[in-house]
């Protein structure tokens, strides 16, 4: 019996005791990449959405998925520390695509709100668009301090466009 317990401690310890492993700027740009493919569906899924039950579950699952990728791309940017030039300007690219993707799909959420309001979803989708609005707002303060300083401004205009449109998505859908 004290054995069991003197094997489970000693492994929790080394769990402990063990570093965790320092992310790379390719895992980063992975991880973009994987937003970028969420954020895709995430629009279609608003594109075609005509009001059905179905439709609903679909669209509110594949935020779901987007906003975990998300988190996890913050907290790849939070493990990596801080990157070097030719890799924040790498990354700096990505996320300026990724960005121009977030404001065109809260642009083609705010065209489909009279059908998501007279459906019923709206105070669903509107939850749905505070929490991103949350989790990206993470990651671009994490981003502020891992990417090269010549970055730093460019992806605070970054953040600041983006939620300008987060908060008109926002208001649209009455939160």
């Amino acid at each position: 019996m004290y054995f069991s317990q003197l094997a489970v401690l000693s492994l929790a310890g080394l769990a402990l005791a063990s570093p965790v492993a320092k992310r790379t700027a390719a895992t980063i740009e992975a991880d973009i990449a994987t937003v970028s493919s969420d954020l895709t569906t995430f629009d279609n899924d608003i594109n075609k959405f005509t009001g059905t039950a179905l439709q609903a579950l679909a669209l509110l699952s594949a935020y779901e998925t987007l906003n975990t990728a998300v988190t996890t791309t913050t907290t790849a940017v939070t493990s990596t520390g801080a990157l070097d030039a030719a890799d924040s300007a790498t990354i700096y690219a990505d996320v300026s695509s990724l960005s121009a993707k977030v404001v065109t799909t809260l642009s083609d959420a705010v065209a489909k709100y009279s059908v998501v309001e007279s459906a019923g979803y709206a105070s669903d989708v509107c939850s749905a668009l505070s929490s991103l609005l949350t989790s990206t707002d993470a990651f671009y303060k994490a981003l502020e301090g891992t990417i090269y300083s010549t970055y730093t401004s460019e992806v605070t205009a970054l953040q600041s466009t983006v939620d300008a449109d987060f908060a008109t998505t926002i208001s649209t859908y009455g939160c």
